[in-house]
């Protein structure tokens, strides 16, 4: 059995105790290194994925020793939104293979920091997703609400500004949520297209 396990935005506060459960009772535990660390688990049981995430993967589900394992894929935030549970479907894992233990999002931080509810707003990621640049851009010119998770935050920013929106929009900018270097800021486009950010940040519109 595969567990995708979601390991939710950062700090050990945000894990589930589901989550804790299924990781302990694995026979495998498969993640970034930053993923691991939330956990106490023995170095023998533990598989640290690279930037090579994809083959690494596929090499583990195909594995004959470990065919009648339990193995714990861990996913930042909830695996079913830009998490691997669409990776590992479309490597052809059988979804009766699988069991998604739901995380909490780094959305569902950024909407209780700011205080908004989320169901008002479009919800869209970047992430390895270049054409929903259109799709923020759409949001951006019909003053639409919108959370989005940058790909590249100033080449996003430069992307929208490129496009007609105008420069002194404000967005507010939430990097590292749970972690001790959480920052959130309110900044224009302007601002955003000369810096540089984590790749741990959601940007919610309007301020």
């Amino acid at each position: 059995m595969i567990y995708i396990v979601g390991v939710g935005p950062g700090s050990k506060d945000y894990l589930t105790l589901k989550a804790i459960e299924i990781v302990k009772n694995s026979d495998l535990v498969v993640g970034s290194k930053r993923a691991l660390a939330l956990f106490d688990i023995d170095e023998g049981k533990k598989v640290i994925l690279s930037k090579n995430l994809i083959e690494e993967l596929k090499e583990i589900i195909n594995r004959e020793d470990l065919k009648d394992k339990k193995i714990a894929i861990l996913s930042t935030g909830d695996p079913c939104f830009s998490g691997l549970l669409k990776t590992l479907l479309k490597l052809g894992v059988d979804k009766k293979e699988i069991e998604v233990i739901s995380g909490i999002s780094s959305i569902q931080i950024a909407s209780s920091k700011l205080k908004i509810s989320w169901e008002d707003y479009n919800i869209i990621t970047l992430h390895g997703k270049e054409d929903n640049k259109y799709k923020l851009l759409e949001a951006f010119n019909n003053q639409e609400k919108v959370i989005f998770l940058p790909n590249n935050l100033n080449e996003d920013a430069r992307f929208l500004i490129e496009n007609g929106i105008n420069p002194n929009t404000k967005i507010w900018v939430l990097e590292n949520l749970t972690y001790e270097n959480e920052r959130i800021r309110a900044m224009s486009l302007k601002e955003i297209s000369l810096s540089k950010f984590s790749y741990l940040t959601v940007c919610i519109y309007p301020v």
